[in-house]
């Protein structure tokens, strides 16, 4: 079964290498994930208003023991003046294979209007290759020209660029190439393109649902297309639903603790590659870092003594006003209620206003011990 196994990791690799003989290498399978934005477009630095980290894993072909699998690491945050700052990594396996790419990721947007937003996203960094033959058994052929060649061993300079659009919180529309260069290497015309649209309603916006489509411009493969419905509760539970046109129908689930995000997505595969497996698996953890929300405490008018003195005489009157009420018709109101009301009108006055008149406060100290005693009388 080993031997399958490794036999099946060269096949693999060598289909992965077949873009090498024009030195070009295809990546593009790297960025075809749901749950790590900041992964495909490098204009998604700083959109989450604070610093997160996320951690995704693939497998391209599930069940499979060397079968592909990219782990991804992104870090990110806001800075001064409408920027972001991040950094990514990707780590790539096939089999023996291995490609890493180390990038830092700059944002910067512009205010279009109250309600329009437009950023820009360049990434800049080195891709890695290189083949591990530590890994492969005595079955393979180490001279092949195929598995010596040395741009799969090798380090090269590697970026991109992406662009995103903000209406509001409901419409997003995005765009990004994130392998635009890679070494000495033309342009590549690998992109990704889409738009979403988040519906809200409940009386506080509570359900959402938001229809998106990715479109994929494939150099190697196929061009592919994402239809995806994501439907959401009270920003914490999400599921989401659609077809990827290679044959995926696409599941997926979400929960956002507040400082903890976690997804998952299940590809069930409905094409050719069904025959070898039958799914794909993607999961995410995303750690948010939010600053504590300050208590903001309210700053004290300052105002003439005689609006102080007049809040003071209205309070003073009512209590006067109940208690003779209590002594010609008792029981007609209920005094210990109204006590307590105008208690909490003395602490606003407190509160509200800056009193320096030691008589004032004196005078709100003695109210507030008689309302205390009035209310310990009708307690009794």
């Amino acid at each position: 079964m080993k031997t399958l196994y490794y036999k099946l990791t060269i096949a693999l690799v060598m289909v992965a290498s077949i873009p090498l003989t024009s030195k070009a290498q295809d990546r593009s399978h790297f960025y075809t994930n749901l749950l790590n934005p900041l992964l495909v477009n490098p204009a998604m630095t700083g959109s989450a208003d604070h610093l997160q980290a996320i951690f995704n894993a693939k497998t391209l072909i599930g069940g499979i023991e060397s079968s592909p699998r990219t782990l991804n690491f992104g870090i990110h945050t806001p800075f001064a003046n409408n920027t972001g700052v991040g950094t990514k990594i990707i780590s790539h396996w096939v089999g023996a294979f291995q490609t890493i790419n180390v990038e830092g990721s700059y944002s910067k947007m512009i205010r279009l209007t109250n309600d329009q937003n437009l950023t820009f996203g360049l990434s800049l960094g080195i891709v890695q290759t290189n083949l591990r033959t530590e890994l492969l058994n005595n079955t393979v052929n180490l001279s092949d020209p195929t598995l010596i060649s040395n741009d799969l061993n090798k380090i090269r300079i590697a970026s991109g660029a992406g662009v995103r659009y903000q209406y509001k919180k409901s419409l997003e529309l995005y765009a990004s190439s994130p392998m635009m260069v890679t070494g000495d290497e033309s342009l590549n015309g690998f992109f990704i393109a889409g738009a979403n649209y988040t519906f809200t309603a409940g009386t506080n916006g509570d359900y959402s649902i938001k229809p998106i489509v990715n479109y994929y411009n494939m150099i190697y493969s196929p061009k592919m297309l994402d239809i995806l419905v994501n439907a959401g509760w009270n920003e914490t539970v999400f599921l989401t639903t659609g077809y990827r046109t290679n044959g995926s129908i696409v599941g997926g689930v979400g929960f956002n603790f507040k400082n903890v995000v976690i997804g998952y997505n299940y590809y069930h595969q409905t094409g050719d590659l069904s025959r070898l497996a039958q799914a794909q698996n993607e999961v995410a953890i995303a750690f948010n870092f939010k600053k504590p929300e300050a208590r903001v405490k309210k700053k004290q008018e300052v105002v003439n003594e005689q609006i102080i003195q007049d809040q003071i005489d209205k309070v003073n009157d009512k209590i006067n006003g109940l208690i003779n009420i209590e002594k010609t018709n008792p029981g007609l109101v209920n005094v210990k209620n109204e006590m307590v009301k105008l208690n909490k009108e003395l602490e606003k006055i407190l509160t509200k206003y800056k009193i320096e008149n030691i008589a004032q406060l004196k005078k709100i100290k003695e109210l507030q011990t008689n309302i205390e005693l009035l209310i310990a009388k009708y307690n009794d």
